[in-house]
């Protein structure tokens, strides 16, 4: 789901943070070259990663997956895929990934709180009382969704704020958690993996659904285009149905204050 696309712009902007408070003077010649070195190593797993993983409309994509039994993911057999899909999500900058993304077909999902979290929360064969139920009479959060899986294409899609999930950890132990904020959207994003469907199918309609270039063009759309809260709903925001107003996510703080640069405000909700 949400990735942080721009790996030359964040490596840059955090190692000229570490020189310019270790050094005052202009950073040596050999330690540049450490710093392009670092990029293009990133830049290059980045690209290898990318050519591995199936996008829409792959047939792993359009499918549900089989679930995998408790004595599977006690094998090494599991273990090993499990370790490769981390591997592949974590060059490929993404906060939450599922196996059907790696070409594997089982219900395993991956997914942290934010995108400095070390570790990936593993979820094999996760279960949500209420999945889909487009009629839910619950509080609900909005967002402008990306996935590595759909192109450059961003969806706006419309999940609960809170949600019960049961399913097996990475040890094949049962567990019964409740998720909120960007928990709970990602693991029912890529739920819908599991599922056969991607943000294409749980979007509003065709115009719920733009370009990434279209995202940092938003000052040229239509009035309240394609509906007044997404108008006003900034990349990597939530909008809240209960409240009426944009927030970030919790958790999000910091990655959105170095990674939102541009913003784009509107007085036209409400009016």
């Amino acid at each position: 789901m949400l990735r942080r696309s721009n790996a030359l712009r964040v490596l840059v902007g955090a190692a000229t943070t570490l020189l310019r408070y270790a050094d005052p003077d202009p950073p040596s010649a050999s330690a540049s070259k450490r710093l392009k070195d670092t990029v293009e190593e990133s830049l290059e797993k980045e690209g290898k990663a990318l050519g591995r993983v199936a996008c829409y409309p792959h047939r792993c994509l359009t499918r549900p997956v089989l679930p995998v039994s408790e004595a599977a993911v006690r094998s090494p057999l599991f273990m090993s895929r499990l370790m490769d899909m981390s591997q592949l999500a974590t060059n490929l900058h993404c906060i939450s990934f599922s196996a059907p993304k790696a070409h594997w077909d089982a219900a395993v999902i991956l997914i942290k709180n934010n995108p400095y979290e070390r570790d990936f929360e593993v979820w094999v064969n996760p279960s949500v009382p209420g999945y889909d139920d487009r009629d839910a009479v619950a509080p609900m959060y909005g967002m402008w969704e990306n996935c590595i899986s759909c192109g450059s294409t961003t969806a706006w899609v419309v999940r609960p704020q809170r949600i019960t999930c049961r399913g097996l950890d990475q040890h094949g132990n049962e567990k019964i958690e409740v998720l909120d904020g960007m928990r709970a959207r990602c693991l029912m994003h890529e739920m819908d993996h599991l599922m056969g469907k991607t943000i294409f199918h749980q979007t509003m309609g065709p115009e719920f659904v733009v370009s990434t270039v279209a995202m940092g063009q938003r000052n040229l759309w239509p009035a309240n285009f394609p509906s007044a809260e997404a108008y006003v709903t900034l990349s990597q925001q939530f909008f809240d149905y209960v409240t009426n107003t944009t927030i970030i996510p919790p958790g999000m703080e910091w990655w959105y204050a170095q990674n939102m640069a541009q913003e784009f405000h509107s007085e036209r909700l409400g009016s």
